[in-house]
């Protein structure tokens, strides 16, 4: 059997096997292999180094986080949360979090919102397309530049972290149109440039506050969607690199796990404080965002940590879903499909304005409001009308004002609280009986929609806890998490992860199509070989280990990387014939093993170990002899 590793460059053979719990097994079910066994040669593609860094300072890296014991390693760690509508950021140094003491950042806007922990995800670009400004600030500039004429020179960009969840392909060079669709500019930019602006926001705030802080000794936590694939998460990595985060001071929380780390260290931030963190409790984290809804079932362990029961679920059914009911009413009301966006490209501080105090309706509105609600109509709004508002629709609208009578205003949840409550019926079948259900995220602070949730008939028996401030809790949780982030002890697998491997080929069942001739012998290629299965359990610190031996007797490939590119799909069956190229599966992207600043010996016999458990696919690799470090990185398609 041979494995395939991509192109032609050079000769390989190694075993594939598991570390579970200390003893080693065969990972490959149909040969009964040994560790030790020798395998028929593959081919190993080679690359040139092409990310900037100096095999001198590839051989300096630090451990990554994840292999760190010491919660007592960093000076300080900050939690960065960008959202689809607001980011922020949270932090606490390692004297404050021994009493549970997090900072939250200040955000100041000169609109209708004076202070708030997070601030507009928005970017705005000047005419040569760099970075001129984030948040409030972004958002005050585009309107001036509207009042001065002169928004043609400038671009702005909204709500472009849905992207990463919708995009099925993740790539480097993936991009993002402005809101006027006028330029696109690349997505990794984007996210680069608003991770920056938080960072140089948080160190201008402690440089305030008087406190200094070794900034190689910081630790920057990252939150993504437990939903996202491990393409969008790789995406975050790369450009947080790109923003001046060096990768060992990087680690990815996933959003409704820091929650849940938040609400049960600091119960008394609770609504409900009867709600007990105890060993066999099982509970459901519902993160209701402004794009997403990210969901995962926990059950906490005798040692005191967590383990996912089932995998992270959810969907695209966040509070921007409530948002895009609004506009349609709006568009109704006025008979024009684009009169908010015509407002955006009049007069944006009017439509922000709008736009703010129609969250605030969103949140506070009850199950028992019968008042029709009132917001401040924008007089440049009723330029763009093409309805007779006085004859036709004198209930909704007068001088100042705009009414929604308070049924309808309900109705714009609807679409939203359907899907939410069909997600959570569908776990709850696969799981059976939980103990309770947090709700957190921004979209959680609308009191109509945890109260339609609460009241579904099939949650009867289910108890419901909200923390205080539920929008900020992943960052506060995300902060706990960085000096722990062994707290979540086990995760279920999303996907089933693998690779293309080459196997003997036997004309009964391979089909021809797949035949190829590799070293003078008969193979079937794409073949997909499983190295996780989807639903399973894995330990934090569970390895899959490859053994490889790659041949490097030509000096052109001394100093090439070597690459293994894996793969993701569902509903594989164990022991199935399946091939990568099958319906159903999604490049994942290239894992590299950079070469030595010697370059590589004409032999190398080394271990690639796959870490599953984690917050994200972590890999790493050693030669087997010495068990000298050789320096990996994902490659995105």
């Amino acid at each position: 059997m041979v494995l395939s590793i991509i192109e032609d460059c050079s000769l390989v053979s190694f075993s594939l096997f598991n570390h579970i719990m200390g003893i080693h097994q065969t990972l490959l079910t149909k040969r009964n292999w040994t560790p030790n066994e020798e395998l028929k040669t593959c081919k190993l593609c080679g690359k040139e180094d092409s990310d900037g860094d100096t095999m001198a300072e590839k051989t300096k890296r630090p451990i990554q986080v994840s292999e760190s014991n010491s919660s007592d390693e960093w000076d300080v760690v900050v939690a960065i949360d960008i959202g689809t509508s607001f980011s922020g950021y949270a932090y606490s140094d390692k004297k404050e979090i021994k009493n549970n003491n997090i900072n939250l950042n200040i955000w100041n806007a000169n609109t209708t919102v004076s202070q708030t922990s997070k601030a507009p995800t928005v970017v705005l670009l000047n005419k040569n397309k760099e970075f001129d400004s984030f948040g409030y600030e972004a958002e005050e500039k585009y309107a001036g530049h509207v009042a001065n004429k002169t928004h043609m020179e400038c671009y702005r960009f909204r709500n472009f972290k849905m992207k990463l969840y919708q995009e099925k392909k993740i790539s480097e060079t993936l991009e993002i149109p402005d809101d006027r669709n006028i330029v696109s500019m690349p997505a990794i930019d984007l996210f680069a440039s608003t991770i920056r602006a938080i960072k140089q926001h948080f160190e201008k705030a402690v440089e305030g506050r008087g406190l200094t802080f070794n900034s190689d000794n910081i630790l920057y936590v990252l939150t993504v969607p437990a939903i996202w694939s491990e393409s969008a998460k790789e995406f975050m990595k790369k450009a947080a690199k790109k923003a001046g985060i060096c990768e060992h001071q990087l680690l990815l929380a996933l959003e409704p796990e820091t929650a849940a780390l938040f609400c049960r260290t600091l119960p008394d931030q609770m609504i409900n404080t009867e709600f007990i963190f105890e060993p066999g409790a099982k509970y459901m984290v519902l993160d209701l965002g402004g794009g997403t809804v990210d969901i995962i079932v926990h059950k906490i362990l005798d040692d005191g940590t967590l383990a996912e029961v089932y995998k992270a679920s959810g969907g695209a059914w966040g509070g921007t879903v409530v948002d895009k009911e609004f506009k349609k009413f709006v568009s109704s009301l006025f008979d024009n499909d684009n009169c908010l966006e015509e407002l955006w490209n009049l007069a944006p501080m009017d439509a922000l304005d709008l736009e703010r105090e129609f969250e605030a309706k969103k949140r506070n509105v009850t199950k028992d409001s019968t008042s029709a609600l009132r917001l401040q109509l924008p007089q440049r709004l009723i330029m763009f009308s093409k309805a007779n508002l006085q004859d036709e629709k004198p209930k909704s609208i007068t001088v100042a004002h705009m009414y929604i009578q308070s049924e309808e205003f309900k109705s714009f949840f609807t679409l939203a609280k359907k899907e939410i409550i069909k997600i959570i019926e569908n776990i709850l079948k696969e799981v059976g009986t939980i103990d309770s259900v947090i709700l957190v995220g921004g979209f959680s602070c609308s009191v109509f929609l945890r109260e339609e949730i609460k009241r579904h008939s099939a949650f009867s028996k289910l108890k419901f806890v909200c923390p205080r401030d539920p929008g900020v809790v992943v960052l506060q949780g995300a902060v706990l998490f960085g000096y722990n982030p062994r707290a979540v002890s086990a995760r279920i697998s999303r996907y089933t992860y693998g690779i293309s491997v080459l196997v003997d080929f036997n004309e009964n069942i391979h089909p021809r199509s797949k035949h190829c001739v590799e070293d003078g012998e008969e193979n079937c290629k794409d073949v997909f070989r499983v190295l996780a299965f989807e639903g399973d359990l894995l330990q934090y610190d569970e390895v899959k280990i490859l053994a490889l031996t790659s041949r490097h007797r030509s000096q052109d490939r001394k100093n090439v990387c070597m690459k293994i590119e894996m793969f993701q799909t569902q509903n594989v069956v164990k022991d199935k014939l399946v091939f990568v190229t099958d319906e159903g599966f999604t490049s994942i992207g290239k894992i590299l093993f950079h070469p030595p600043e010697s370059g590589w010996p004409d032999l190398v016999k080394y271990e690639s170990k796959f870490f599953f458990g984690q917050t994200n696919i972590r890999v790493e690799a050693c030669e087997s002899g010495n068990n000298v470090t050789i320096y990996t990185s994902f490659e995105l398609n």
